[in-house]
């Protein structure tokens, strides 16, 4: 009896010990609401806007993550929130006139933050960022650079294929150093049914080539080497990095004078280390010892394993340029874009809706000597975006929280006082084949003409752009919404 007893004490003792923790953790438990905002930040306050506004910023970068999906099942709508353009009484605008004014705002964009940090011309570093509709990861990367050592020196150019608000509330709220925006004239955004878009009377992606010859439809001549033909949303990723490029250079760097500064490109979905700008000035300044013909710099590595992430801090290796291996956090400068830009031809006409794939064609095949790249053995730029073209249903927070504890364990190895070369190579990988998507003539001609973005294309001449100018295009009356440049009274939902 005794025995009994004690273990139905022992019992009762277990039960509330259970019931006091089921108690604590629910208590601790984040709210509905927090659950919402899983996996997005809520970033420092700005002194500029209130704890109500930040508040409201993250709740609208949560609902468009958790709405991803319907979203992106509804991008046939055409969406013009974010321009400014002011129609006439016909309420409608032509492809030109939308196009020149893009253009105008592209290459009249007050500076950010120039009254804080000073002009141009010290900048040594500019960070272009390719972005798309991607806010969630976009706010990660703007967080990983407001910490990063160093970032009140450089120049932030954002470059935009689609006109987002709460991307440009975003980006206009950085306040750590300059910032530039520029827009891609000829996006899906304002023409999504005529070429550059995705016209009506294109051939389908996976139509025969004999069955789309029957039907005449628009490109049926030019399925690429696969017999697919073009998808506009994958090709103007190829067209906007291209035009992007060409622009940083013509329309940033020589119109302002800048002393030869050196580019390094990032996406939306990146995240910078914090020591990413003191170990790119190292490598700049002692290149010619690590390798003096290397002239292009990666901050970023694919590494399988971060087991040796603490093991290979403070070191450097030197290979030849590939696509695959040294395209995430790069950097060059004029002299070598020069020489890309010199085999436009080839950039432009392979069968390649890749970007990367596509300049590994121009390193291996069109200059005198492939590229070679000085590159971080434990990445200082780190690719977190599961979520993109080609996959939706993903947690953008847990390659965040991955990345942020992995700079939180060696954070006591970052910013290293010296760096050394301790992996070298002269083998040169074989090129990959083509990889389709880009077998249309008219996107190798517009490549050609984003080659050149400060020339205006008349709607008269004949051109691949011609039925896209003299387009006439509809927008909506009694809307007022915000410009890349002047920031007008919205409402709540647009931010």
């Amino acid at each position: 009896m005794m025995v009994y007893r004690r273990m139905h004490r022992l019992a009762n003792a277990v039960i509330v010990c259970c019931l006091f923790g089921f108690i604590v953790i629910f208590l601790k438990a984040p709210s509905e609401e927090q659950r919402l905002r899983d996996g997005v930040p809520v970033l420092s306050q700005n002194p500029g806007w209130s704890s109500n506004d930040w508040d409201g910023l993250n709740k609208e970068v949560a609902d468009l993550l958790k709405n991803e999906s319907n979203r992106l099942s509804n991008n046939e709508k055409p969406d013009w929130s974010g321009w400014d353009f002011k129609p006439g009484d016909g309420k409608a605008l032509t492809g030109a006139e939308i196009v020149e004014s893009v253009s105008f705002l592209n290459e009249n964009f007050d500076i950010l933050n120039s009254a804080k940090f000073g002009d141009l011309s010290n900048v040594k570093t500019i960070l272009v960022i390719q972005v798309h509709d991607r806010p969630v990861y976009l706010q990660y990367l703007i967080e990983s650079m407001r910490n990063t050592k160093g970032i009140e020196d450089t120049l932030l150019v954002f470059s935009h294929d689609i006109n987002v608000g709460i991307n440009n509330e975003l980006i206009r709220n950085i306040t750590f150093a300059r910032v530039y925006q520029i827009f891609y004239p000829y996006n899906l955004q304002l023409f999504p049914s005529i070429f550059p878009g995705q016209s009506p009377t294109d051939c389908p992606e996976k139509m025969k080539r004999d069955k789309a010859q029957e039907m005449n439809c628009t490109n049926w001549s030019y399925p690429d080497k696969y017999g697919n033909y073009r998808v506009a949303q994958l090709t103007q990723i190829k067209h906007h990095w291209w035009w992007k490029m060409n622009f940083v250079f013509d329309g940033i760097v020589d119109k302002f004078g800048m002393n030869d500064p050196w580019i390094l490109l990032l996406e939306e979905d990146h995240m910078l280390a914090p020591d990413a700008l003191h170990v790119l000035d190292i490598i700049v300044t002692n290149r010619p010892k690590y390798c003096a013909s290397c002239e292009i710099i990666s901050l970023g590595f694919y590494l399988k394993s971060t087991n040796k992430y603490g093991q290979d801090i403070a070191r450097l290796g030197v290979h030849p340029w590939y696509s695959s291996k040294h395209n995430m956090g790069m950097a060059l400068q004029k002299n070598t874009w020069q020489k890309i830009k010199g085999c436009s031809e080839m950039f432009c006409k392979w069968d390649d809706y890749n970007w990367d794939w596509s300049l590994m064609q121009v390193s291996a095949k069109c200059l005198p000597q492939r590229f070679r790249v000085i590159f971080t053995k434990s990445p200082r730029v780190i690719h977190i975006g599961d979520c993109g073209v080609h996959t939706h249903r993903c947690e953008a927070h847990k390659a965040l929280q991955s990345t942020q504890e992995l700079f939180r364990q060696h954070k006591d190895l970052l910013f290293p006082s010296a760096l050394s070369v301790t992996d070298t190579s002269r083998r040169s990988l074989k090129p990959s084949k083509e990889n389709g998507g880009w077998g249309d003539v008219r996107d190798r001609q517009l490549c050609e003409i984003n080659k050149s973005p400060l020339v205006r294309i008349s709607a008269q001449e004949s051109s691949v752009l011609q039925d896209m100018l003299n387009s006439k295009v509809q927008f909506p009356l009694n809307r007022t919404v915000s410009s890349p440049v002047t920031t007008t009274t919205i409402n709540s939902h647009n931010l």
